[in-house]
């Protein structure tokens, strides 16, 4: 009977364990910043290369538009309106296909809400990427994605 109730204790360590760990791992702190933000590009003078409209991906919700201008020489991928499902370690892509498999890292989200921009580095061909992402990198998840051209 002792044996017994030495097993059932340790399975009961092991799973408390595990939900400590999974709670420590899904802190809000490490989620994207909600604030509202309000970038400061201005499309005056810029040429717009090519656009589209975000869709959510895997019961995400990412809204808004994507575009890229190009201005004095220096590309850079707007999202305005824009609005997105929180997450960890959420980043921005630029990507030749759908299933984001050949990307280019834009950093992170800047927010959840709100007008933001991106300077695309290096002088990539635009014609060449088709697609812009929302991606948990921590977890390798889709949120979204939206068709430019």
């Amino acid at each position: 009977m002792p044996l017994v109730l030495v097993e059932n204790f340790n399975v009961m360590k092991n799973i408390s364990i595990f939900f400590l760990i999974l709670f420590c791992a899904c802190q809000p702190e490490e989620n994207t910043p909600t604030q509202p933000i309000n970038d400061t590009f201005d499309p005056d003078g810029a040429t717009l290369i090519a656009s589209g409209v975000f869709m959510g991906s895997g019961g995400y919700t990412v809204m808004g538009t994507a575009s890229i201008y190009e201005k004095s020489g220096t590309k850079t991928l707007v999202l305005d309106p824009y609005s997105s499902s929180n997450g960890p370690d959420l980043r921005v892509y630029l990507s030749r296909d759908e299933n984001a498999n050949s990307a280019l890292n834009l950093g992170f989200l800047k927010s959840t809400t709100g007008k933001q921009s991106y300077t695309i580095p290096g002088n990539p061909d635009i014609a060449e990427f088709s697609h812009v992402h929302i991606w948990c990198q921590q977890f390798s998840v889709p949120f979204g994605r939206a068709a430019i051209d």
